[in-house]
C-alpha cells in the first residue's frame, strides 16, 4: 500500500486520512516502516480480528490481506479497498475520485 504516499497530499486536501489495515505483527510493522517511512499510519491486525470485522476476505490460510480505509474528519470512513493479495495495490485515481464525489455531493446538498 506504499503507493499511496505518492498521492497523500492530495487525499489529505480532499479531507480524508488514509489508514492502511496489516495482518502482521507490531514488530514486523516497525522494522518495515524503519526502512520504508510512510505518511500515514499503518494499523496491524496480527490475527485479522479486525479485519474480519469490516468483511476483509481471508487468504493464506488464516491470514488477512492488507486492507485501506479512507477516513474522513467525522470519522466516517468513505473508501476502502480490500487487496485479493499480500501485494495488491489500489489505485489512487480511485480513491481521488470517489473523495471528489462525495465532496461534490456535499456541496450540493
Amino acid at each position: 500500500m506504499a503507493q499511496l504516499r505518492l498521492d497523500y497530499a492530495q487525499l489529505k486536501a480532499l479531507n480524508a486520512e488514509v489508514l492502511v489495515m496489516v495482518p502482521n505483527g507490531p514488530r514486523t510493522i516497525a522494522r518495515w516502516l524503519a526502512a520504508h517511512p510512510m505518511p500515514y499510519p499503518i494499523l496491524t491486525d496480527k490475527r485479522a480480528e479486525v479485519a474480519g470485522l469490516y468483511l476483509q476476505v481471508r487468504q493464506f490460510f488464516s491470514l488477512g490481506t492488507p486492507c485501506v480505509f479512507l477516513v474522513d474528519r467525522s470519522g466516517c470512513i468513505r473508501y476502502t479497498h480490500y487487496a485479493k493479495s499480500m501485494i495488491e495495490e489500489p489505485d489512487n485515481q480511485e480513491a481521488l475520485d470517489a473523495l471528489s464525489e462525495l465532496g461534490r455531493q456535499n456541496q450540493e446538498a
